[in-house]
């Protein structure tokens, strides 16, 4: 069995990891931690690693490649050039991102302190800073603590999570 690697549609690994699986194909989706702001509340998701690619293990001689093209979720195999052949993926590489810490361990942040941001809502609107850290206020509500220059002095604001996007 070798490894090679599958274009999906677009936010549709998951989805093409499970037509395949239930094909009876085995594959590999290698995922993250990130944390995402839903519903007004910082969650910790699993994403996919690659986005719109997933690895998959096929035998050149018994595996039937035609139904993969019409799995759903799934947009091709990846070739590069003008050779029809998909491209091999070495094992290493698999056995690799295969021993990698589970995903949930070590969340990506949504912000790192020091980030540039910038305000996109409220009061501040259009203004440019530096995320410090988060926090959960009283409320409930999801905040963020960040440095902003008004009126030529470095000051200290809390805002909406929600509010804030990375500026670069």
């Amino acid at each position: 069995m070798d490894w090679y690697v599958i274009h999906t549609k677009p936010r549709e690994e998951f989805r093409a990891e499970e037509n395949l699986q239930a094909q009876g194909f085995e594959t590999f989706l290698p995922k993250i931690a990130v944390e995402k702001l839903r519903n007004q509340k910082v969650q910790v998701v699993s994403e996919p690693m690659f986005a719109r690619y997933l690895f998959i293990a096929l035998d050149q001689v018994s595996s039937n490649w035609f139904p993969i093209k019409s799995t759903r979720g799934v947009h091709q195999m990846v070739r590069f050039g003008t050779n029809s052949e998909p491209i091999k993926v070495p094992d290493l590489l698999i056995e690799g991102l295969k021993k990698l810490p589970p995903s949930h361990q070590e969340a990506k942040a949504l912000f790192q302190e020091h980030d540039p941001i910038q305000v996109e809502a409220g009061p501040f609107k259009g203004l440019n800073g530096y995320f410090q850290k988060m926090y959960t206020a009283t409320s409930g509500e999801v905040r963020a603590m960040v440095l902003i220059d008004l009126l030529g002095k470095v000051q200290t604001l809390a805002v909406p999570i929600q509010s804030l996007k990375k500026y670069t």
